[in-house]
């Protein structure tokens, strides 16, 4: 499928989703997006993520601490809207696996959605390797959690294999905010053997304003 099925005249990205977009695709394979709510951020990655599904038959997953919380605020509102704002000529063509929550493309290309809280289905999806992995609010999820997921991003498909974090600010013991914005080790002070792996952007809802209701 060519890269003109993603035009559309309903979606303009943000002056900051623009710099998302430009770090997503960049040297960069950890990218982290933080600020406050409705700021576009988890919207812009799920962008990237159909984006890379399009290029390359290829598996990605969206991850989140709880499923249930994943199915309501991906599922249900966020991923639909994505296809409907920012590549609206593809949706008739897509199959929204209710049962196992998979949006499959016609290419063979898969999004899953998946929560670490119940252990056979996280064990199901961690059965995968993936292209993308995306942690949605990553301030819930433990750095050994993380640490465990990123070991199945590590498909063969043709694209870089990328990681992608959003979540609210995150406190400055939080190991995402030792990691993307000290860049130290999140076990104590030693720097990042490869720092250049790394970026971070802040994302805040006034940089999302056109996309806001007043």
């Amino acid at each position: 499928m060519s890269g003109s099925t993603l035009k559309t005249k309903t979606f303009e990205k943000t002056d900051k989703q623009r710099s998302a977009i430009s770090i997503l695709a960049s040297d960069a394979i950890h990218v982290m997006l933080y600020g406050g709510s409705r700021s576009g951020k988890t919207f812009i990655l799920l962008y990237a993520m159909v984006v890379r599904a399009l290029k390359h038959k290829s598996r990605h997953l969206v991850l989140r601490l709880h499923f249930n919380h994943a199915k309501t605020s991906v599922w249900m509102d966020t991923l639909p809207k994505v296809i409907e704002l920012a590549c609206p000529t593809i949706k008739s063509v897509l199959n929204w696996n209710k049962s196992d929550f998979v949006l499959e493309f016609p290419n063979g290309s898969e999004i899953w959605i998946g929560g670490l809280d119940d252990k056979e289905r996280a064990e199901k999806i961690l059965g995968h390797e993936y292209s993308t992995i995306f942690f949605n609010e990553v301030s819930q999820l433990t750095y050994d959690s993380v640490q465990t997921a990123l070991t199945r991003l590590a498909e063969n498909s043709g694209l870089v294999n990328k990681a992608f974090y959003d979540c609210n600010p995150p406190s400055k013991r939080h190991w995402s905010h030792r990691v993307f914005i000290d860049e130290v080790n999140p076990d104590g002070e030693i720097q990042l053997p490869n720092p250049d792996l790394y970026n971070s952007l802040l994302m805040n809802p006034i940089d999302n304003k056109q996309n806001l209701a007043a």
